[in-house]
């Protein structure tokens, strides 16, 4: 049985207003440490990337670092947009176990590339050919991806255990973060606050397993 950790959309893209209709993640990059801890738990780490379609809008000020933030409106950065790029201090996507690309919208779910659930990305499939037991979700954001990422999870393969760490996770709002927090639990997904809360959540389904 194997435990597959999950970064979802770590991406910079969340950082800008342009790059993510006019909404956006308040400091996304919070959730690297937590998600570089919860791989720590899993026998496997697996990135989720999203790749813009050609009619995205592109951000005409981008960010360098969180430093260069004021409020609600960024300072200009280099020309080049690190929107797609992966949050400083996560590994480099050829570290990766696996990666699955997904071409929908932000909203959607990693498992499928459109709303209606019928053209897969693979992720799925990749999990049953691992034997997976367990995953672990973290990523952007909370109330999107992460929230229909796990209830697809729960939905199509009813013999993983879903765990999503809220610490590796960050949402546009504590209203919105607090209603998906709700839907997941009422899905059936556990949840954990940060990654220390992780081994015990493992160990409910997998008697056997051992923090090393």
């Amino acid at each position: 049985m194997t435990i597959i950790a999950i970064d979802i959309q770590p991406q910079y893209r969340f950082t800008c207003m342009a790059a993510n209709e006019q909404h956006f993640v308040h400091q996304p990059e919070n959730t690297v440490d937590e998600l570089n801890r919860q791989a720590r738990f899993a026998d496997k780490r697996l990135l989720i990337k999203n790749v813009p379609t050609a009619n995205v809008s592109y951000c005409q000020t981008c960010i360098d670092a969180p430093a260069e933030r004021t409020g609600f409106v960024f300072n200009t950065g280099n020309k080049s947009c690190r929107r797609d790029r992966l949050l400083a201090g996560l590994p480099v996507e050829a570290d990766y176990d696996h990666a699955v690309e997904t071409e929908g919208a932000l909203q959607y779910g990693a498992a499928f590339h459109d709303s209606k659930e019928m053209y897969s990305t693979g992720l799925i499939e990749w999990l049953h050919t691992q034997n997976a037991s367990t995953v672990i979700l973290g990523g952007l954001s909370t109330e999107d991806a992460v929230l229909k990422t796990a209830k697809q999870l729960v939905w199509y393969s009813d013999s993983i255990n879903v765990i999503v760490n809220l610490g590796a996770c960050s949402g546009y709002s504590p209203e919105s973060t607090l209603k998906a927090v709700y839907n997941m639990r009422e899905a059936g997904i556990q949840i954990a606050t940060r990654s220390a809360n992780i081994p015990e959540l493992v160990h409910n389904v997998l008697p056997q397993f051992k923090v090393s």
